[in-house]
């Protein structure tokens, strides 16, 4: 083991390989923000053409009651 030297060539590799992980993954939160809101931006979308046009079209307030919903709500809605 006093002898033991390891080639420049392989020592270089698992340096370069190490800084691309290390820079890989400091993009990984960036991207994740992204995709975060992107969902966000794409959920409140959704809700304002639901309200806007689903909604008036059949003739439903956002008010709207729905009994059955009512009764599901109280009997302990997802819980079972």
């Amino acid at each position: 083991m006093k002898d033991f030297k390891v080639p420049f060539a392989i020592v270089s590799f698992l340096l370069v390989q190490g800084a691309g992980a290390v820079w890989w993954a400091s993009q990984v939160d960036g991207r994740v923000k992204s995709l975060e809101t992107l969902s966000l931006n794409l959920a409140k979308e959704n809700r304002r053409y639901i309200e806007q046009v689903i909604q008036p079209s059949y003739g439903i307030s956002s008010s709207w009651k729905n009994q059955y919903h009512n009764e599901w709500v109280l009997k302990g809605g997802w819980k079972d």
